[in-house]
């Protein structure tokens, strides 16, 4: 009844808005560089589909794609170290620990380090280098597998431009925070390019006793080169060129507080914290060709490789006490815990956590279109052939904590702690179908993955891998998942959408070790139903959505709270249902045109119901461990979020208050009295993390035609709140901060 009445009320309001409109926040594609996904047709698309445009990135000003992407509904996203360097998102109650259980693409390409073998998303782009991102949930993202139940994320980076153009910017800010950017282009009669340059460094907004930097630095160059025809040319075609180089070196721990000392100083860092780096390199390459050989046939074919290597050093045990048991129960191990603070002298294990992840693969997309009498006819096929790997080494060496300060003594053998490699190969195949008569249209469609999956674990005994200890595990799989969307059209302004599709993840590495049972496939049955319109200065998008797992996926992860085996298990049946609700209204035009003044609002709403419909016995991870009751609600689920914001924009000037809702969360599975962190509470019996709200402010101030002022003031209120419990203890929000700069903008007119 909830869902029904919510729909009702959704129509009810959309009964009160009268006359016509279009939102100016798209992307325009051509056909010389069209790897947009959606393009500027979303009320065209079969499924939940949210575009954050040009536009609105430039409005806001914002560098943490967490702050950003909650103007969406149905993401959820758990907040880790503040700045939004490796964001955790998850897309309609799909778990969001590495935001590794959605398909993350840029420009069409899948960028997670190894999609299928080892999908943590360790690395994501800057938000400077993106013009825009694509949000498809329900079946308006089957063809963009492999995790096709909660949806997939598409960012889009700067399209090459017309004429020449140079953008610059440099911003300073709270925490010693320095941001440069230099983005220049032009387009020839059959020659285009585009370099686009980032720097982005800060000292960090955590404390160490010893003073030391918290913060990161990154840079961040990307390249495009193309060749085309020209326009006039009756056989039309491009070739792009494209290279991402990205290096980061950041202070920055797993290890959060406990809950007394949040409560002391929520920006503290133990001192067994002070050497944890990591080390991030990423590469990318890729090749893509556009054609349109004949009327109504376009051509999309891409080959793509790429490289990321992550070093993540951090203290692993304090007296032999691994630091999750410290953090959880300090009374029990005060040695250790005094250790932790650097009060007390002891050893301490220390551990390089260094991975190398491979992609590569070629894909294709065409599309060939006509039409006959009073029907419209699109088909879509889809291909990809898809390699990735990860090479996993991890070392524990020795050091001693003595005075504060942690002293190397030993460095162990390479591989003494981890020493394996994840392969994957996967081939994936996607045909759909749009026919349209009048006012409907039907987009029937089909995927079909075959993955092989290939495990070798070398042991910790053997550094050169000389294959005396390897042990082997091979898993392949054969899916076919299909789906059917609508739309239906009663005017250019509203339409319903709909549709019902088989969704799938993959299960991961296969079990080598004999008591461990196979994971296997994670699959879901997925429903949805909603309604768009746009009128009047008014954009709304409303839907309810129903996902049936089954055998729904967790992992063993320690970003995840688990013990970091990385092993895939799998939890019976589950139920995922929810309404989302998205809203932009330019409050003036309601009443009268003003083409001087506009002043557009903007209301998000998310409510998420998500629980296990089986009792079973949890084997540790993201869900801890012992029984699992029926009905349990599935913990980081939030089930309220909202996000509501107001601008004024006039000729020169736009400012933009943006307030963010996030309620209640649970972080063990349950159903009884919500249990939250106060000093009398063991930390085992916490069951929930409290609603907390947060409150963003930004403006732009035109000077000239090319030079304009802004400013970013996050956490107005510098209201303090735990964002999450993981990895490893209690983790802050980013108190009050602010960043002004300047951009230059010069666009020479052909």
């Amino acid at each position: 009844m909830k869902f029904i009445f919510l729909l009702f009320l959704t129509a009810f309001f959309i009964k009160q808005i009268k006359a016509q409109t279009t939102v100016d926040d798209t992307i325009t594609a051509k056909c010389i560089d069209q790897i947009i996904i959606t393009g500027t047709k979303i009320n065209s698309v079969p499924g939940s589909c949210q575009l954050i445009g040009q536009k609105t990135l430039e409005k806001l000003n914002q560098t943490n794609i967490n702050n950003l992407i909650k103007t969406i509904p149905g993401v959820c996203v758990r907040d880790e170290e503040g700045f939004g360097l490796r964001p955790n998102i998850g897309l309609r109650g799909t778990q969001v620990n590495r935001s590794a259980k959605i398909t993350l693409m840029e420009d069409g390409i899948l960028i997670a380090p190894a999609t299928y073998a080892d999908p943590s998303a360790y690395y994501f782009p800057n938000l400077s280098r993106l013009q825009g991102i694509e949000i498809l949930k329900g079946s308006s993202q089957i063809k963009y597998g492999p995790y096709t139940i909660g949806g997939a994320l598409n960012l889009i980076t700067h399209q090459i431009p017309e004429s020449f153009q140079i953008h610059t910017s440099l911003g300073y800010g709270s925490f010693n925070t320095t941001q440069f950017r230099l983005r220049l282009g032009n387009s020839y009669n059959h020659f285009d390019y585009l370099i686009d340059a980032n720097h982005w460094a800060t000292r960090g907004f955590k404390e160490l006793d010893s003073g030391d930097p918290t913060g990161f630095t990154r840079r961040d160059i990307m390249g495009k080169f193309r060749w085309h025809t020209q326009t006039k040319n009756k056989l039309q075609q491009s070739l792009t060129f494209k290279f991402v180089n990205v290096s980061e070196e950041a202070q920055e721990t797993y290890l959060g507080l406990t809950y007394s000392d949040y409560q002391l100083n929520p920006y503290y860092r133990y001192a067994i914290t002070q050497r944890d780096q990591l080390d991030l390199t990423h590469g990318h390459y890729s090749l893509h060709h556009i054609i349109s050989p004949v009327k109504g046939l376009s051509l999309s074919s891409t080959i793509y490789y790429s490289t990321t290597f992550r070093d993540w050093g951090r203290a692993n045990t304090a007296d032999g006490i691994s630091l999750t048991n410290i953090i959880n129960n300090p009374e029990d191990y005060q040695l250790s815990y005094l250790m932790m603070k650097g009060i007390a002298s002891g050893p301490v294990a220390y551990q390089n956590a260094a991975r190398t992840y491979y992609s590569s693969g070629i894909q294709s997309y065409a599309s060939y279109q006509f039409n006959t009498n009073k029907t419209a006819h699109k088909f879509h096929l889809g291909i990809r052939y898809h390699t990735d790997q990860a090479d996993r080494r991890a070392t524990l060496s020795e050091y001693t904590m003595s005075g504060g300060e942690m002293q190397l003594v030993s460095i162990g053998p390479n591989g003494n702690r981890e020493n394996q490699i994840r392969d994957a190969e996967s081939f994936a195949a996607s045909i759909s179908y749009d026919f349209r008569y009048k006012g409907l249209k039907l987009s029937p469609g089909l995927r079909y993955e075959k993955i092989n999956f290939r495990f070798s674990n070398y042991g910790s005994d053997d550094a050169m891998r000389t294959g005396i200890n390897l042990v082997r595990a091979t898993n392949s799989l054969n899916l076919l998942l299909p789906g059917i969307g609508f739309n239906y059209y009663f005017n250019e302004q509203l339409n319903l959408f709909g549709g019902i599709h088989k969704g799938f993840s993959p299960p991961g590495m296969p079990a080598i070790n004999p008591s461990m049972s196979q994971a296997i496939s994670e699959t879901s049955t997925n429903y949805e139903s909603g309604l768009r319109l746009e009128r009047n200065g008014m954009n709304l998008q409303s839907s309810l959505f129903m996902n049936f797992y089954e055998n729904i996926l967790g992992s063993d992860n320690i970003s995840g709270g688990g013990a970091g085996t990385g092993d895939m298990f799998n939890a019976g049946n589950a139920l995922i249902r929810g309404y989302e609700l998205n809203m932009t209204i330019d409050v003036l035009r309601l009443w009268k045109s003003n083409n001087a003044i506009a002043l557009p609002a903007m209301l998000t709403y998310t409510f998420t119901d998500a629980r296990f419909m089986e009792n079973f016995t949890n084997a540790g991870g993201d869900w801890g461990n012992g029984i699992i009751h029926r009905y349990d609600f599935i913990p980081f689920v939030t089930p309220h979020m909202l996000t509501a914001g107001l601008s004024l924009e006039t000729k020169s000037i736009q400012a933009n208050i943006t307030w963010r809702y996030t309620g209640i969360t649970r972080t063990k599975p349950g159903q009884g009295e919500l249990v939250f962190s106060q000093y009398h509470i063991p930390a085992g019996d916490v069951n929930a993390l409290s609603d907390f709200s947060i409150i963003d402010v930004t403006a732009n101030y035109q000077i000239s035609d090319v030079l304009t002022l802004f400013i970013l003031i996050n956490n107005l209120t510098n209201s303090s709140a735990i964002v999450a419990n993981l990895p490893q203890g209690y983790r802050p929000n980013m108190p009050l901060s602010f960043n002004s700069g300047i951009k230059f903008h010069f666009i020479k007119n052909k």
